[in-house]
């Protein structure tokens, strides 16, 4: 089964449902379908390189065009609207795309690229084929471009194979199903979002796609207004919610039957809150990569002790922790499944990565005695401090507790006696008077001495993926 059978299914299963609802537009599956069938390209372009990008805000034309350029038999390229020129430039150039279909707006900033050598077209100029095509099958559904959290985007290509297997995983943990009413506002250009589009044409449930998560009163009211029963959010997002009051946030998730988040770290505070706020649903996150989809689930209930867990590892998902170099039962995660690429995107030195089926992750975790899952951090992120390894996020838990910290990151910097010391990069909350001094003293009373940090800078913004992990190699 490909994704745009997805879709193709549901057409027939429920041709009058509503399969999706985007800035107050409506489109039955049936509609949907149709729509799908009938795009086109230019006939030009139509025998060229397989790659076309695809640039654009969350919209029903993305994913029209999404599934339209699957359905031509064509590897989608998906790129996110605030791309650089010089990464778009690479990426066309890595990808060998032939064309980028763009909205509006992206388009207004793309087509000003002096570096862009192929045809640019605006999603609303592309032409309608009379007669609808036949399916056709790339084994390539889509391209991807790592985040990047520790070094430069690596290009992931996702078979149709591999979608398949994630998404009924992602049914059968999480109880999707057609009677489902799903809000998304996160961005479908990542593979977070594009996996809960997947899910809904799936099992045939309604999606209602935002622009983004900024406006977390329009989310609010979109739950309401349409009875929600699921909600897809990133834990800044959750945790920004928690700032409305309490008793109006259970009335607007009194519907809600599941949030499901992703891996950044969640508080433990966000965590106990969210159980209260959807008493009568699950909060759930899940472990994975672009490169390893949905590799463990985490649904967290009345066993508080694993609330800092991702869970287990999702059905026929293998999941071990290489620590040889280590006497510690911290090391690092290796995942080894039908949701694991085989090879990255033409890149050999990438490719050493994956040995035997087992993908090295970078990330150093453990397992409980119960079979759980934790994360501790990146590999390339250890701070080694005279011989004693320091996990930057619990310096970050620590001074995050401080009144007027909004953000923090911490990092190793080169020191010429101890290897490295932390620095910190802290942004203050707004109207914050808080001091540098403050800060050590704090972290004086509730830190080990060598993990206390050397050097405070405040800085406005910390440089962070669409989804809130920290870009540390662009720190150091």
């Amino acid at each position: 089964m490909n994704i745009v059978d997805f879709l193709k299914n549901s057409a027939n299963k429920y041709p009058k449902k509503i399969a999706l609802i985007s800035e107050n537009n409506s489109y039955t599956f049936s509609e949907l379908w149709k729509l799908v069938q009938s795009f086109s390209l230019p006939l030009e372009l139509i025998n060229q390189e397989n790659v076309i990008s695809l640039i654009s805000e969350n919209s029903a034309s993305f994913v029209i065009a999404y599934l339209g350029i699957m359905n031509l038999g064509k590897t989608v390229h998906l790129v996110s609207p605030e791309i650089s020129e010089m990464n778009l430039t690479n990426q066309i150039t890595s990808s060998n795309s032939s064309m980028i279909i763009s909205s509006d707006t992206v388009f207004n900033k793309i087509s000003k690229f002096n570096s862009i050598k192929i045809p640019i077209f605006h999603l609303t100029d592309i032409p309608k084929n009379s007669n609808s095509f036949s399916s056709k099958s790339n084994e390539i559904a889509y391209l991807i471009y790592t985040s990047g959290t520790t070094s430069e985007p690596k290009g992931v290509g996702i078979n149709h194979s591999i979608v398949e297997f994630a998404t009924k995983n992602i049914v059968q943990i999480l109880n999707y199903s057609n009677s489902d009413i799903d809000i998304l506002p996160l961005p479908l250009h990542h593979s977070f979002g594009l996996g809960c589009l997947h899910v809904s044409l799936f099992v045939g449930s309604t999606l209602i796609l935002l622009k983004n998560s900024s406006d977390l009163q329009n989310i609010l009211d979109t739950i309401k207004k349409y009875n929600a029963t699921t909600l897809a959010a990133v834990p800044a997002t959750l945790l920004k919610f928690l700032k409305f009051n309490e008793n109006n946030l259970k009335d607007y998730f009194s519907n809600v039957r599941l949030v499901i988040t992703n891996t950044t770290k969640i508080s433990i505070n966000t965590i106990e809150n969210f159980k209260k706020i959807i008493s009568h649903g699950n909060l759930a996150t899940y472990y994975g990569l672009t490169e390893a989809s949905r590799s463990s689930f985490m649904i967290f209930d009345e066993h508080t002790s694993f609330d800092q867990s991702v869970g287990k590892p999702a059905p026929h998902v293998n999941i071990k922790i290489d620590n040889q170099m280590s006497k510690s039962k911290i090391g690092e995660i290796l995942i080894k499944g039908n949701n694991v690429i085989e090879k990255y995107w033409k890149n050999i030195e990438s490719d050493k990565n994956i040995i035997d089926g087992w993908l090295r992750t970078g990330d150093l975790g453990y397992f409980d005695d119960h079979g759980y899952l934790y994360l501790v951090g990146r590999f390339d992120d250890v701070i080694n401090i005279g011989g004693e390894k320091v996990m930057p996020d619990e310096i970050e838990e620590i001074v995050k507790q401080i009144d007027g910290v909004e953000n923090v990151a911490a990092f190793g910097i080169d020191h010429e006696i101890f290897g490295q010391v932390i620095k910190l990069h802290v942004v203050k909350s707004e109207n914050s008077n808080l001091e540098k001094l403050s800060i050590i003293k704090f972290c004086m009373k509730n830190l080990e001495k060598y993990k206390i940090p050397s050097k405070i800078d405040f800085v406005t913004n910390i440089p962070q993926t669409d989804y809130g992990k920290v870009k540390r190699f662009m720190l150091k």
